[in-house]
């Protein structure tokens, strides 16, 4: 039997190219970090969010013709971030226009004398590297702290890419003195399906498969064998396999594998990443808020992130209402997320923004979801592929964020599975 395990975006990838593959979900529906779930009001109504922001930019031809058997919502996003208690387009480097003078002065001769000699041996020194010491101080490393939840000296730039705008003096210049700047995010157009939240996209492939009936779900990984090649579920069904691809996190996927090697059982349980406690109001009215998604620099308020739900579609929210979802990240290594100060800073947040009043939410959810994001230390590669290459010999095939170890968008997860099961 030729095996995936997880239905997340890289499963359903592979699945989508080759549906004679048997799935196996630990959930009780597909989606993974791309599921949905709701609260309710005492009243009854319903408010749908997703497991943290997902909007679809792809431009992978292969994943873009998937995606757009869906009907999608079309957005041309200009976000912003919240820093030093007001609103300022993001990037915030290049649009230094509302910050004070002094603030301008520094930050632009920091910006000039930056060092621009020495190559960066760390994420730290490629931030100083692009920014200089000021805008490092006062805009990156507060924010990346609050994201990463690690040393950014510790860190790695393999996974850097394009996420981080890299303006020249000119445009630095010029949005310290207009806010009349052009757009530089990274993504240009973003697509959401107008119902059924980014899980849709999913639903839509299972939907269509000749084989759905083959997506089996509630069944968690206890033990692998691989000598017998077989798979024990915590359910106390048994398979056997052929070949496994696998989207399961490295370090909860090689404990489950019985007697895997001293030095790969070390190296997966080195791995660091992030948790991520997600807080989800529903509110009475219409929040005064016009970005589907905003950053937070300012380091009283715990999250790093949030998005609007009912301004990606109307159906994740009552007519009348909205809805707001807080990202607040702790690494593996820190102590549990404490529910009530995650929801009580929320709260405050909302009310120094400006957003709503405790009086306005008639909804909440407070959940956490273990695996965030990746850690990337100075090793992290290193031991990772050393994980990979060592279950590829034994016949299981990592797809996926957490699969393959790697910082990978929704359609790079999607496309992972895919471009595997073209191969295997």
């Amino acid at each position: 039997m030729n095996v995936i395990l997880g239905a997340g975006m890289a499963g359903m990838g592979a699945f989508y190219r080759d549906n004679s593959f048997e799935v196996f979900e630990m959930e009780d529906q597909a989606g993974g970090l791309c599921g949905r779930f709701f609260a309710r009001s005492d009243d009854n109504r319903t408010f749908y969010f997703d497991k943290a922001v997902h909007l679809s930019f792809t431009e992978d031809p292969i994943v873009k013709e998937v995606f757009s058997k869906v009907q999608q919502n079309i957005y041309n996003p200009v976000p912003h971030s919240w820093f030093k208690n007001m609103w300022i387009q993001h990037p915030a480097q290049n649009n230094l226009f509302p910050m004070t003078v002094e603030f301008k002065v520094n930050a632009l001769k920091d910006f000039i004398g930056r060092n621009q000699k020495d190559e960066p041996q760390n994420f730290k020194e490629w931030l100083l590297f692009q920014y200089g010491k000021y805008l490092y101080d006062e805009l990156f490393e507060p924010y990346n702290k609050k994201y990463w939840c690690t040393d950014l000296e510790k860190m790695d730039t393999c996974w850097v890419g394009n996420r981080f705008y890299r303006p020249n003096i000119d445009e630095i210049l010029y949005g310290s003195y207009t806010d009349k700047t052009p757009n530089t995010y990274y993504a240009k157009e973003m697509r959401y399906p107008q119902k059924g939240g980014y899980r849709r996209y999913i639903d839509s492939i299972i939907n269509e498969a000749e084989n759905a009936d083959k997506i089996h779900y509630g069944f968690k990984v206890k033990n692998i064998n691989l000598l017998d090649k077989t798979i024990n579920f915590t359910s106390g069904q048994q398979i056997k396999f052929d070949k496994v691809m696998s989207s399961i996190p490295l370090p909860t996927l090689i404990k489950s594998i019985e007697n895997a090697p001293a030095d790969i059982l070390k190296n997966s349980e080195s791995l660091a990443y992030t948790s991520i406690a997600l807080v989800s109001f529903g509110f009475k009215r219409i929040i005064d808020c016009k970005d589907i998604w905003f950053y937070i620099y300012d380091t009283d308020i715990l999250a790093a992130r949030a998005y609007l739900p009912s301004l990606k579609s109307s159906e994740n929210a009552p007519e009348g209402c909205s809805s707001i979802q807080f990202e607040i990240y702790r690494s593996n290594s820190s102590e549990p997320f404490d529910s009530e100060k995650c929801i009580r800073n929320s709260i405050y947040a909302l009310k120094k923004m400006k957003l709503a009043d405790e009086s306005d939410i008639i909804a909440r959810n407070f959940r956490t979801v273990k695996y965030g994001n990746i850690i990337f230390h100075k090793d992290t590669r290193q031991k990772a592929d050393s994980i990979i290459k060592w279950l590829e010999t034994n016949g299981i095939y990592p797809i996926g964020r957490f699969g393959k170890w790697d910082y990978l968008w929704s359609d790079q997860a999607f496309f992972s599975g895919y471009q595997l099961a073209g191969i295997r």
